[in-house]
């Protein structure tokens, strides 16, 4: 750069410069430099230096400060947030359906920071719109050309339209930016525009722009994230609610979300705290364009009308619960102040101004009337505007712009409308009209919209001209002529009664005003009644007139009563004396006064006491004033010479003061008399003067006091209960509860400062959370009456879930999915209406998945529990997952709660589930095929393919190919089968039927089988005839052999050479699980040319020729092959085999499966998460049938120790927390230990025979709890301090540790940090003694809290204290500024003062002693209180039951039960791989079971061609099975059967009546078929398949049935015997087609377990509950007695004595100290 420098300026090497800043400072970035010979050198010539000026970020930041905090004394956070909605109003203009605009005020912490959002679905912006929004000040006039959608736009001017409602109200490029900072410190701007299919995020924040001035950046940058919608992976954590905004994005065309955040706190409170105010303001600024032109008129029907703007402004609030969320749609505010002038206005004047340079002002004004006795100009009760104040003047205009209100501007009428140029008798009707102007853009405002810049000075300039619109003439003659009327027409003041008839009135000059005048009786006027015929005389006249009122007149037509703004009165006048005589007079009007007609009472303190008036007692009576009836009406009096006279009021008397209190109940009478001023006489013209009598009565007062009555102390969450109240007043009378009196009830528990509103308690809203933690508790229960005196009143309850009112159901996932062939499981919770796990009697949960088998379980204990189907096992077809539906619901229940799952997606299982065999050449072998092949010859290149349920074909691997077996060898090459082939097949050399070959995969039962017939080759060899008589086989014979001749009689057994199967268990044989083979098998010895041998050398277990019984004991399900061998002289003989099929045992357990919550937290002292535990058979279902009393949950402290617990927990007591059981496999509410650790927990099942099954041990963290106190490591001894010079004895503490702790003692505030604030205060609670100081003479001091933990290393008192000698004091340690949810407790440690050594030194050795006691008492206290507990518990135990031993019972019971379930049974033996589809019930085979073999055999081959058919519940599960399968496969679907309904009775049978005695014991054979599950459907396909066939003994007794049945004229169906023949119905026997097969050539209907299997099973579980009682009250009687010896041991009492000793030297000690008991117990216990 140097040498740059010096070629550029061409300086020498040797000369010397200097480079300088223009201020001769050191070289800085981006500055011009000086180049100088000194850094002093004077400038030559002047110089330029090129500058960057940008604003500061506080002009963005800060604009909206000066902008709204100038807004004269409003808030104005209305106005900000209109320029948010202005905004929104433009984007979305340009919709053809509904806009809408959210406002999402999220002030609920707990979800995430205070957040405002306004959202709207408007066109979006483009990444360059984005751009353009972010600049200051860039108007929409500025900006150049977008292209939205391919097309460019730019700003066009709308088209004018009505009220100048055209949304183009986003102006200047300053309101929504100033708006935004004015909220908060922060802004996310998220747009889509239409066509993109990205999302724009942009975010300005303080923060931000700091950050970028501390490091010299631009500060006017910043980047636009570009992203998908729905994307929310670059949120924080803090930002939880914007995750649900954002996943809301799909689906949408367009949208624009503004969300602020960083919110002052005194906007938070205004926006919650006024939240009607600011809706109100929004409301008002937006009300045309929610309404429409006309604004909203209540009265009118249009409001429902489809003209109505489509514009939807809604606005959200959401606070902390328990607060709920308030919403509010703009168009629901009914009392924002255009609506209240719109709906208080009678008529109204449209005028339009037209200034000379430009633009249009639209104009109305409303006429609010005076009605009856009041105005009806609405007034504003939140204005703070001295304009409001003083409206009265004069006319004023509210200014609209551009449709929306401009809230600061208002006009103060124009000339032609002002009172000063109408006529004076409508001067007060100027104060009844308003008025509203509608400006288009021609008229400038304000940037944030606030104020009009020349509005009204436009306005009234000269040469702007005004009309009426649609009208033409003078408009200021037309107001004045339009506000005349609307006073005439609309004002009502004065109400005419009595409507008598219409005359004409001659004496009025005028013709025109001489007809119609209507008459009246009476009138009403300022609350008052006048009548004809009341008495008047005149006022302030000479002489004193008199007369009466003859009637009250109005001009016009009218036939009823009336409001009318005046009218006149004939007034008849007569001598003072007499009444009735007609008198002239004077044309000059005067004024009268009226006689004395009625005498009125009026309370002038505002009281009235009405006639027969009741009133509560201790009323006070007050001041009254009585005077005459009359009024200021004017009227008129009618004398003979047509003068008219004006009447007004009199003057009323001084009132009179009857200041008594009346608090006793009963009726009373007030009596006032008038008397003549003049005469004091009480009659004028021999008539009484009025009287006036007042009668009332006093009742019970108001109320003031309550008390509750008796209230249920248990309570149910949900229940409605009765609180009664007996209400009085304050004189103990009993009084009704007033209507407007709404009770309050607050809850607070008993032991805790928490409160919660009780009304609110049982919202849904609630937090599961909260509720849980207040179950169970004991509450104070305050009912509080708001008004009365004694308000308060407080009672006991305890809260108790509610009643059962939803079944909560996880997972939670509208569709399930499952892996086909496993079953599904379901934790259910039945809940009360606020969420909280209920339990009553007779609650079962049932679950029904569709086309499977109903799975229930009860929680009528826990209110939980699990559901676990069967195992989902259905016909995969084309790999497609299966749909079915999920329904859980109580039975019992009274509402017979259900909830849905929607779908339950069964997918393709990835196991094995078809297996093929093939040859090389492709050829695939069918199930059960029959091959003929040369005898002797050899079937090879076999091969085997496996495919799962998609139709996948599955690789071979050394896995699945150790899983195959073969039927005909047992020499097997692994590597072959890892390849698919099959070892070769050697046909016999013998030519006999067919042979057995079968292939089969033992992991999922699968097989194929086929048949080989072997066929003789050409003839090889000849038959011959021995000379001898004797020969041996294998012996050479001499001599010439005759071929024609044999002698078999003399040939005896060769060389033993092969074993043979005789007999043995039926097959397919099948065996369960570790259980053995009850039947024996009958073993042939053999030579090799088939004849039986009995030769003894053969090793075998053999008597004579036949080998004994061989018992089997398998261990492993699959399949295997039984192998019998023997050996002779060391060779070995081959013998038969028998495949056999080890099935599980699905009432084996062999696991325990512990589910929970692995993100749970274990907090000290709190309750465990729910623990399911399932039982999991042999067969991998969940077991229902174990003892939940053989279930056990053990927890220790420390870490896993293998399979089983330690041995040291099984001898720990339980009362210590660390070695639980819980008889309840569904753990719930349990108590986790209070000291924070490492624990493992493990279930455990008792399997019987001291065997016992574990699950994995789960370890565990408890953590410790939420921080309520501060407290010491260990407790700390009492101080004793003294004023001395030595600092010893004036310490407090030393070297104490302070930590936060939860309420069992474990250290919980390790991320806290704060202060810890130590002062002194008196421990009696006096606050007149005086209290020692802290040395420094300070009364407080202050120590940092770090890591919730508070160092004190030395607190000594000062120097010559104050303080009372002999006195205690206690030290406070107050922790402070710390971010919890509740205050801590604050520790307390008391002291002793002194002021010498000499008593500190007696003082400390007695608080030691009485610490040293006080810890031994409350020790020995604990353990005789344990003592009598357990004694107590003892006692009952042994008491509860009084049963006899049963273990015998129970032993033989179980031995019979399993004796029975390992006896082999028969089975139906064809697989059925379609069983658990929808709609699928199975194969016919595997529908029913039949239990003797004659009738199974017999039925069985009678339809062995519908044995394995599949039947259906529709014929879409029908059509399915029959695609999937290629038509292999039969089916029926039961939609497409038709069977009689009921059962028909036997042939032999009419009408309950025998025809004749039937022989061979015939049955319907569908009577002998038992069906285990959906035996509704099963006998309609058994009806369809069997009919009405019938079975009898033989065949004899069957022709004779059939015989017998013919003779009586009727049908005979099939008859079946139970010796294998068959009779059809057409009559046919005999022959092979009407004999049945052997039964081990058939499949036939399995078996039934024995009913006394299920005897056995109730029995056992009746005797197993009676086993736990008895063992229990021998357990319970045992530890009693061992107990009462402890108890009474010499030990015990001498430790008793010990305790009492020390309690006398403690109350001596307290004696001396001077101090209460009481404070023992503060202290230690």
């Amino acid at each position: 750069t140097f040498d740059i420098l010096l070629q550029t300026f061409s300086i020498r090497p040797h000369e010397t410069f200097v480079l300088a800043t223009t201020d001769r400072i050191e070289l800085q970035d981006g500055r011009t430099l000086h180049m100088l010979q000194r850094e002093d050198q004077a400038l030559a010539t002047a110089t330029e230096e090129l500058i960057k000026f940008v604003p500061h970020y506080d002009t963005l930041i800060k604009g909206g400060q000066s902008e709204y905090y100038n807004s004269e004394g409003q808030k104005s956070l209305a106005y900000a947030l209109a320029e948010l909605i202005d905004n929104s109003l433009s984007a979305t203009s340009k919709n053809t359906g509904m806009r809408t605009i959210e406002i999402q005020m999220v002030f609920d912490e707990t979800l995430a920071k205070p957040t405002i959002i306004i959202l709207d679905n408007g066109c979006g912006m483009t990444s360059k719109q984005l751009k353009n929004w972010a600049v200051f000040r860039l108007s929409k006039f500025s900006r150049k050309n977008v292209t939205v959608g391919g097309k460019e736009e730019s700003y066009v001017r709308p088209e004018p339209v009505c009220r100048s409602l055209n949304s183009d109200v986003s102006y200047f490029g300053v309101g929504g930016k100033v708006a935004v900072f004015f909220f908060g410190n922060s802004t996310r701007m998220i747009t889509k525009s239409i066509g993109s299919p990205d999302v724009h995020e942009l975010i300005l924040s303080k923060e931000e722009f700091e950050r970028k001035e501390r490091d010299n950046e631009d500060i006017y940058t910043s980047v636009i994230k570009n992203r998908r919608p729905g994307d929310s992976s670059h949120l924080k954590k803090d930002e939880r609610c914007l995750r649900s905004l954002i996943a809301e994005e799909h689906g949408k065309e367009s949208f624009t979300a503004v969300v602020i955040t960083g919110l002052f706190p005194e906007h938070i409170t205004f926006l919650k705290k006024d939240f009607k105010v600011w809706t109100r303001q929004l409301a008002h600024v937006y009300h045309y364009y929610i309404h429409g032109v006309n604004g909203k008129d209540t009265s009118s029907c249009s409001s429902n009308s489809d003209h109505l703007p489509k514009i939807d402004i809604q606005i959200t609030l959401c606070e902390k619960p328990p607060k709920l969320p308030c919403a509010l749609n703009l168009r629901e505010v009914d009392d924002d102040m255009q609506t209240l002038y719109i709906n208080a206005a009678v008529d109204t004047f449209d005028f339009t101004a037209s200034p000379k340079d430009g633009g249009t002002v639209e104009g109305l004004i409303r006429y609010h009337p005076f009605l009856y006795d009041k105005e009806t100009y609405p007034e504003d009760p939140n204005a703070l505007l001295a304009w409001h104040q003083t409206r009265k003047k004069g006319l004023v205009f509210d200014c609209f712009w551009n449709g929306r209100l401009i809230p600061y501007t208002k006009v103060q009428g124009f000339d032609w409308c002002s009172p000063n140029k109408g006529a004076k008798e409508l001067a007060e009707c100027y104060n009844r009209i308003s008025g509203v102007l509608f400006s288009n853009d021609v008229f400038e405002v304000s940037i944030t919209k606030l104020s009009f810049m020349h509005l009204e000075d436009k306005l009234n300039k000269k040469d702007t001209f005004f009309t009426r619109t649609n009208q033409r003439g003078n408009i200021q003659k037309e107001f004045t002529q339009w506000l005349k009327n609307c006073h005439e027409k609309w004002d009502k003041q004065v109400k005419f009664l009595g409507y008598t008839e219409t005359i004409t009135r001659t004496d009025i000059p005028t013709k025109k005003m001489q007809h119609p005048w209507a008459t009246f009786s009476s009138i009403e006027w300022d609350g008052k009644i006048y009548k004809e015929g009341q008495f008047v005389k005149s006022m302030k006249t000479v002489p004193i007139l008199y007369g009466r009122v003859v009637r009250f007149l109005l001009h016009g037509k009218y036939d009823n009563s009336v409001f009318a703004t005046g009218g006149e009165v004939e007034v008849a006048l007569v001598r003072r004396e007499l009444f009735g005589l007609n008198t002239r007079f004077s044309k000059s009007p005067m004024r009268l006064y009226q006689l004395p007609e009625l005498l009125t009472v009026d309370w002038p303190e505002g009281k009235p006491w009405p006639q027969n008036a009741a009133r509560p007692a201790g009323t006070p009576f007050g001041k009254l004033q009585h005077g005459f009836h009359t009024t200021y009406i004017h009227i008129l009096l009618i004398v003979d010479n047509h003068n008219r006279v004006t009447f007004s009021k009199c003057p009323f008397t001084p009132p009179i003061s009857l200041q008594e209190n009346l608090t006793k109940r009963g009726k009373y009478t007030l009596s006032l008399n008038t008397k003549m001023h003049e005469t004091n006489a009480t009659a004028f013209g021999g008539r009484e003067l009025p009287s006036y009598i007042l009668k009332f009565t006093i009742n019970a007062g108001c109320a003031e006091t309550f008390v509750v009555g008796e209230v249920s102390a248990t309570l149910h969450v949900g229940v409605p209960f009765d609180i009664p109240l007996l209400i009085t007043d304050g004189y103990d009378h009993s009084v009704p509860l007033p209507p407007d009196l709404k009770p309050v009830l607050k809850c607070s528990l008993v032991d805790k400062s928490t409160i919660f509103d009780l009304n609110n308690l049982l919202d849904p809203q609630e937090k599961r959370r909260q509720l849980l933690l207040l179950i169970l508790q004991t509450y104070a229960l305050n009912v509080t009456l708001p008004g009365l005196k004694s308000d308060t009143q407080t009672i006991k309850i305890c809260l108790l879930p509610g009643n059962p009112h939803s079944i909560h159901v996880t997972p939670e996932d509208d569709t399930i999915t499952v892996e086909n062939g496993n079953p599904v499981k379901f934790n259910v919770e039945i809940q009360d209406e606020a969420g909280n796990i209920t339990a009553r009697p007779k609650q079962v949960i049932c679950c029904q998945v569709q086309g499977f088998p109903l799975v229930a379980t009860d929680c009528s204990v826990t209110g939980a529990g699990q559901l676990v189907t069967k195992l989902i096992n259905l016909k995969i077809i084309n790999g497609e997952p299966q749909n079915l539906q999920v329904k859980f619901e109580i039975p019992v229940s009274r509402n017979r709660t259900t909830l849905s799952v929607s779908q339950l997606k069964v997918l393709p299982s990835t196991r094995v589930s078809r297996m093929e065999l093939c040859s090389s050449d492709n050829l695939v072998l069918t199930n059960n095929e029959k091959i003929d092949w040369l005898a002797g010859g050899l079937l090879d290149n076999l091969f085997y393919k496996l495919y799962d349920e998609a139709g996948r074909e599955v690789p071979p691997t050394a896995k699945i190919a150790s899983k195959i077996k073969v039927h005909w060898t047992g020499d097997v090459n692994i590597d072959d089968l890892v390849e698919g082939k099959l070892p070769a097949v050697h046909v016999p050399t013998q030519v006999q039927p067919a042979l057995f070959f079968e292939v089969s995969y033992q992991d999922q039962n699968l097989s194929v089988s086929f048949y080989i017939v072997p066929r003789p080759d050409e003839p090889d060899r000849l038959k011959a005839t021995l000379l001898q008589n004797t020969v041996k086989l294998g012996e050479i014979l001499p001599g010439s052999i005759n071929v024609l001749k044999i002698m078999t009689d003399i040939l005896t057994a060769g060389v033993p050479a092969q074993l043979k199967l005789i007999s043995g268990p039926e097959k397919p044989l099948q065996v369960l699980n570790d259980q053995g083979i009850a039947t024996p098998f009958l073993i042939q010895l053999f030579d090799e040319w088939g004849n039986p041998t009995t030769d003894q050398r053969v090793v075998l277990m053999s008597h004579r020729s036949l080998i004994g019984v061989l018992l089997l004991c398998c261990s492993t399900r699959g399949h295997y092959r039984l192998e019998f061998k023997g050996s002779f002289n060391q060779k070995p003989i081959s013998g038969p085999t028998v495949n056999l099929t080890v099935i599980p045992d699905p009432n084996k357990p062999v696991s325990l499966l512990v589910e929970y919550s692995t993100s749970a937290v274990f907090p000290a002292g709190g309750h465990f998460p729910v623990f399911s535990v399932t039982v999991v058979s042999d067969e991998g279902s969940p077991m229902t049938t174990f003892n939940p009393a053989a279930a056990s949950m053990w927890l220790w402290k420390g870490e896993p120790s293998g399979n089983a617990p330690p041995q040291a927990v099984n001898d720990l007591p339980s009362s210590l927390n660390v070695n639980i059981v819980y008889v309840f496999f569904h753990c719930r509410d349990k108590e986790i230990p209070e000291l924070v650790g490492k624990y493992t927990i493990q279930f455990s099942l008792q399997m019987g025979n001291g065997k016992v099954l574990f699950s994995n041990q789960i370890p565990i963290n408890v953590v410790a709890n939420q921080p309520v106190k501060l407290g010491p490591n260990s407790q700390l001894p009492t101080p004793v301090v003294s004023n001395s010079k030595v600092m010893a004895n004036r310490t407090l503490v030393e070297n104490m540790t302070l930590r936060i702790m939860d309420s069992y003692g474990n250290a919980a505030g390790q991320d806290l940090e704060g202060k810890v604030v130590v002062s002194i205060k008196n421990f009696s609670g006096d606050g007149n003694k005086s209290l020692p100081l802290f040395e420094g003479g300070t009364s407080s001091l202050m120590i940092r809290l770090v890591k919730g933990a508070a160092l004190i290393n030395r607190l000594v008192m000062m120097e010559n204290s104050p303080g009372e000698h002999g006195s205690a004091y206690i030290l406070l340690f107050k922790p402070e500024a710390l971010m919890v949810p509740t205050p801590l407790v604050p520790f307390e440690l008391p002291f002793h003062f002194s002021n010498d050594a000499e008593n500190q030194r007696k003082i400390t050795e007695l608080s030691r002693k009485k610490n040293e006691l006080t810890t031994s008492i409350t020790a020995s206290r604990e353990i005789f209180s344990t003592y009598r507990e357990l004694l107590t518990l003892l006692t009952i135990l042994k008491s509860r039951s009084n049963l006899r031993n049963c273990s015998i019972f129970l032993f033989n019971y179980k031995s019979e039960a399993d004796q029975i379930l390992k006896t082999p049974r028969r089975v139906f033996s064809i697989q059925d791989p379609f069983i658990g589809q929808q709609d699928v019930l199975g194969m016919v085979g595997h529908l029913a079971s039949v239990q003797g073999d004659d009738a199974a055999w017999v039925i069985s081959w009678h339809i062995r061609g519908d044995m394995d058919c599949v039947i259906t519940k529709t014929s879409a599960a029908a059509q399915r099975i029959y695609d999937y399968t290629g038509g292999r496969q039969q089916v029926m679907a039961l939609d497409s059967v038709f069977v009689h309904p009921g059962n028909r009775s036997m042939p032999h049978i009419r009408n309950d009546r025998l025809l004749f005695d039937p022989p061979g014991n015939p049955v319907h054979a569908m009577d002998l078929l038992q069906y285990p599950h959906n035996p509704e459907n099963c006998i309609i396909a058994f009806k369809n398949i069997l009919g009405d066939t019938i079975l009898i003994d033989d065949l004899d007794s069957a022709i004779n049935y059939r015989k017998a049945v013919v003779q009586n004229k009727l049908p005979c169906p099939t008859i079946l015997t139970r010796q294998g023949d068959r009779v059809s119905a057409k009559g046919k026997f005999g022959g092979a087609q009407n004999k049945a097969l052997p039964m081990n050539t058939l499949h036939v209907f399995g078996a039934p377990i024995p009913q006394h299997y299920y005897t056995l099973k109730q029995q056992i579980d009746l005797l197993t509950h009676h086993r736990s009682a008895v063992e229990m009250r021998d357990r319970a009687a045992k530890d009693r007695e061992e107990h009462l010896k402890n108890i009474m041991s010499p030990k015990n009492l001498k430790r008793h004595e010990e305790m009492e000793e020390k309690e006398k030297q403690l109350e001596e000690i307290q004696r001396q100290l001077g101090m209460f008991v009481d404070l023992v117990l503060l202290l230690f216990r």
